[in-house]
């Protein structure tokens, strides 16, 4: 893997990034180590660690009980949207959604570009509400609407049931008159595994989306390797015995879907990686276990010939990009992202390869027109 400091991700397009084929350097993806932690970033991890980790704790403990966990993004209500930002309820067919634009930002109407959000929470719990700050901010930072996924959640449903939502939502923006390089499938935590296996569900359909963002991401459902990283002694929020909750989740919601007459089979999108899979950007901390599947995934995309680049912020928490803008580096991450996410989908008349011709975080010459605003 090659890694890089941060100031050479900040040299123009020759000198690092993606080559015209959609593959790094040599097979390889890039890797690069982001400053930091600053005293806001490590206040946040301790606060987890000394908060939340306790609580994952007892919640794995619980895991066979019911427990109340739709709650959380009912609490999370309480986030409020920033002043001009609009949120438009969605409807799908099995499920809802939120189409956000954050001030400035076009309406959906199929032109510019669009971010399709699949949030993360273990499959379990979460959704639009939690992942507000996150969504809203990217939606400033990316100029582009941001459509956020309230799929269907484990244990009561299954994976491939909360995998047919984010497809629902996707052929919604189709309908909306988006192409596929207009759309950038983005995912943090386990909405990465959810990201990820979308994109290759859409492969089957010959669609490529304009690229693939992953934050925190859960690209393995097997336990065993995050159980076993260094990290899961330095993660600020997940204890060992979480793994082994969320596998159980998982495997007794595909018990109860029944697919021709069996149960639903366990998908490992990371065993099926293709060459013509978008270019993709993740970021994660250096002291979190998804570390792990980060750079894991990173290496498998790499070596089937996809551009991919990870960015490794030391010392944050899971998620830290949810206490923008409290953290610096998580309003940093976002810009980054946002950064990643204009150069992508640039020129959509453009073909794949030369879109995919970008250094996440590199500055652009971008224009930045006003734009209209409409119901949606």
């Amino acid at each position: 893997m090659l890694k890089m400091s941060s100031y050479y991700a900040r040299r123009p397009l020759q000198s690092s990034g993606c080559s015209n084929s959609d593959s790094c350097w040599d097979g390889a993806p890039i890797e690069i180590t982001e400053s930091g932690p600053s005293v806001a970033g490590r206040l946040a991890a301790l606060a987890s660690r000394m908060t939340i980790k306790p609580l994952m704790t007892v919640g794995s403990y619980l895991s066979p009980l019911p427990l109340p966990l739709g709650f959380v993004d009912f609490a999370c209500r309480v986030w409020r949207p920033g002043q001009g930002t609009v949120r438009t309820t969605i409807n799908l067919p099995n499920a809802t959604a939120q189409l956000v634009r954050a001030p400035g930002v076009r309406a959906a109407d199929g032109a510019g570009r669009v971010v399709l959000y699949l949030h993360g929470g273990a499959f379990v719990m979460c959704g639009p509400n939690s992942h507000s700050r996150i969504v809203n901010a990217l939606s400033g930072f990316a100029e582009s609407p941001v459509l956020i996924v309230d799929y269907r959640l484990i244990p009561k449903h299954s994976l491939g049931m909360a995998l047919d939502d984010c497809h629902d939502a996707y052929q919604w923006l189709r309908a909306r008159g988006y192409r596929p390089e207009q759309i950038v499938l983005a995912g943090d935590s386990a909405g990465g595994y959810l990201a990820l296996a979308l994109a290759q569900r859409l492969q089957c359909d010959d669609e490529k989306p304009a690229a693939i963002v992953a934050i925190s991401p859960l690209l393995q459902l097997a336990k065993g390797p995050k159980q076993d990283h260094p990290n899961i002694g330095t993660d600020a929020m997940f204890p060992a015995r979480a793994f082994d909750a969320l596998a159980a989740w998982v495997r007794a919601a595909a018990a109860k879907n029944m697919v021709d007459g069996r149960p639903e089979d366990l998908y490992e999108p990371l065993d099926h990686i293709e060459s013509s899979l978008p270019p993709t950007l993740i970021h994660v901390s250096g002291s979190e276990v998804l570390l792990h599947d980060a750079q894991l995934g990173a290496g498998k995309l790499a070596a089937a010939g996809v551009c991919a680049e990870v960015r490794v912020w030391p010392g944050q928490a899971h998620l830290f990009q949810l206490a923008t803008p409290l953290v610096p580096e998580a309003t940093r991450s976002l810009r980054q992202i946002g950064q990643f996410i204009r150069d992508a989908t640039a020129d959509s008349s453009l073909s794949p390869v030369h879109r995919s011709r970008y250094v996440a975080g590199s500055p652009r010459a971008a224009s930045r027109g006003a734009f209209g605003q409409s119901p949606i």
